[in-house]
């Protein structure tokens, strides 16, 4: 069996990676602008506002897959279509020109109600059952409207989007070439056979859902006591098949403390993966009217974690962390149809996983004027800043 396919990169080929990015978005603006002074602002920029969403990076590292190189589960990896659009967005965004609305990065869609777990913290509750609502035929007409958006990252989640295994690969096997597109699973039962299965589609990453670096923790979090194993195998698997690996740490209030985040972060290092999702519970789903949200001590934890991990040196093979709250409180919302907004197992439109308020059906309705309903109502918890 090959090893992990997947490299994180530091050092002196990082600082060169890094270069040959700039130069590219550059050129980009340059194209757009024919004004090379203009295209250097423009750049700075650019790199002033991800340092803003993704914390100041000093100890630079990218991850090499499939002949790319990503710094983030949600940034398309560079050299790509995917990411020259990206980087388009980003400039007509930079504008700040309230006439021009900058197209979107991501949209997050569940394709199943059904999963194998019963998780505490489920977000999609009330929608998990036994019997998927949308058909295979609403599930294709979804995603052509979102390729007609020109969305170029799309985030396949559930329920546990592998209980719908054919439909799955059928979807990511039918995407139009430019489109990165990942999945947001549990990991339950994802075999090695499954992801050389998903990979020889096109899958190109996975965010794995891992709650705790204690096993029977983990599990009875998920409410199975194979789960733990599934991760772990899960994220073996993607590694050798070279799907980019994510784990996605839902950070509660018993878990938060140095010691837990430290030992999480080097079990994620032995097993391989490349990137740690930090998430904050919210009081949706299955954790609706409970009192889970972090204090500002806690989530001050957090936030120093993060920015740590990141910017150290000591950290410099470790996987690269995402923090979605520290941007929220950083720039606000980037839901709610400025960059992202999520599509339930139902089809219905909402702000974010997060933030479920029904703006449309995206099977029934065009999503244009779904998108306008999102950006005017915006999010419930952090205003939206549609222009950073």
């Amino acid at each position: 069996m090959t090893e992990n396919r997947n490299t994180i990169i530091s050092g002196p080929f990082a600082r060169i990676i890094q270069a040959r990015i700039l130069t590219k978005i550059f050129l980009i603006a340059l194209g757009k602008f024919k004004n090379p002074l203009l295209a250097l602002r423009i750049l700075a920029g650019i790199r002033q506002r991800r340092a803003r969403i993704l914390g100041n990076r000093r100890a630079l590292r990218y991850i090499r897959s499939g002949g790319k190189y990503y710094f983030s589960d949600n940034i398309p990896g560079w050299p790509s279509d995917a990411f020259n659009s990206f980087v388009l967005a980003e400039i007509t965004r930079f504008e700040k020109k309230q006439e021009i609305q900058a197209p979107l990065h991501t949209v997050i869609f569940a394709i199943t109600n059904r999963c194998y777990l019963r998780c505490t913290h489920c977000f999609e509750w009330q929608n998990i059952s036994a019997k998927d609502i949308l058909s295979a035929q609403d599930l294709k007409k979804i995603m052509q409207k979102l390729y007609d958006l020109n969305v170029h990252h799309i985030q396949l989640s559930g329920g546990e989007p592998l209980a719908r295994f054919d439909d799955l690969t059928d979807l990511i096997r039918s995407a139009p070439q430019g489109i990165d597109l990942w999945i947001l699973t549990s990991g339950f039962g994802l075999t090695d056979e499954k992801a050389v299965a998903l990979k020889k589609a096109g899958l190109v990453g996975a965010d794995i859902s891992l709650d705790h670096w204690n096993e029977k923790l983990h599990n009875a979090f998920r409410n199975n006591d194979n789960s733990f194993h599934w991760v772990s195998e899960a994220v073996k698997n993607c590694g050798r098949s070279g799907i980019l690996t994510s784990l996605s740490l839902c950070v509660t209030k018993q878990f938060i403390s140095e010691y837990n985040l430290v030992k999480y972060l080097e079990l994620a290092k032995s097993w391989g993966a490349c990137l740690i999702r930090l998430l904050e519970p919210r009081a949706v789903g299955r954790y609706m009217g409970k009192d889970v949200e972090l204090s500002e001590e806690q989530k001050a934890i957090l936030e120093a974690f993060f920015l740590k991990v990141n910017s150290s040196v000591r950290y410099k093979g470790y996987p690269i962390l995402t923090y979605p709250g520290y941007h929220q409180r950083t720039i606000g919302c980037l839901g709610a149809g400025n960059r992202y907004f999520y599509i339930d197992s139902a089809g219905d439109i909402h702000a974010c996983p997060f933030c479920q308020r029904k703006a449309a059906n995206a099977v029934s309705d065009p999503l244009i004027p779904a998108l306008a309903s999102l950006r005017k109502t915006g999010c419930h918890e952090f205003p939206a800043n549609l222009t950073d």
